[in-house]
């Protein structure tokens, strides 16, 4: 790992100084929709239990079709704190999921072996060989396509018991982040703050060595 990580130095300390761009400039200038997360963090702390499942449910609606599951865990760090906060978001997540994934599995991948078959192949191909890791490395990535990716994964031939779990496990970095930023803002942590800062920038680093792994694989299986 470490050897992998020092080959690509130049990229890892540009992209770790990006994140601490961002993640300073959202903290010091919050975009508008953190006012409007903030606000139903509030009304959330002291909502009924129909209110509650009501906010789960919108949850895992939205982020089957790809509205951003990090906004839900800001959300719930805010309203309940990071612990249970970073347990409801990541339900929500992983349920909104399994429902695209599936919805990609029974209605798309027909359809598309029909018609596009070689495009098919090429996923089938691409989640041959590592495909648990390359779940995870897509999901640690801070700006990947949630929604493209369950989809692939669907029309894909990667059965749901691999690729649920690997979804778990990639998502958990960033629901503890912004779970924690959330908290933080609440309270006016700056260590949550900070330690939010430290886990995106260690989760895009393992994302990087993970890419690094399976690239490596692939070519010591073509030589």
């Amino acid at each position: 790992m470490i050897e992998a990580l020092r080959q690509k130095k130049g990229i890892i300390i540009l992209a770790l100084a990006l994140l601490v761009a961002l993640v300073v400039l959202l903290t010091q200038s919050p975009p508008q929709e953190w006012d409007t997360a903030k606000h139903y963090g509030t009304v959330l702390q002291n909502a009924s239990a129909g209110y509650l499942l009501l906010f789960f449910i919108v949850g895992v609606l939205a982020t089957a079709v790809g509205l951003p599951r990090q906004l839900f865990a800001f959300i719930s760090g805010f309203a309940f704190g990071v612990i249970p906060g970073v347990a409801v978001s990541l339900v929500m997540a992983i349920s909104g999921c399994a429902i695209a994934f599936w919805v990609s599995r029974k209605l798309l991948r027909n359809w598309l072996l029909k018609r596009y078959e070689p495009f098919v192949k090429s996923l089938d191909l691409l989640t041959q060989n590592d495909a648990f890791w390359k779940v995870v490395m897509l999901r640690f990535q801070p700006l990947g396509t949630n929604l493209m990716t369950n989809l692939a994964a669907g029309v894909s031939h990667m059965p749901a018991r691999l690729f649920l779990p690997a979804s778990v496990l990639g998502y958990i970095p960033q629901m503890v982040v912004f779970a924690l930023i959330g908290s933080g803002v609440r309270v006016g942590s700056t260590w949550q703050l900070t330690i939010s800062l430290l886990l995106l920038a260690v989760s895009f680093v393992l994302g990087l060595w993970l890419l690094s792994k399976s690239a490596a694989r692939r070519q010591s299986n073509t030589d």
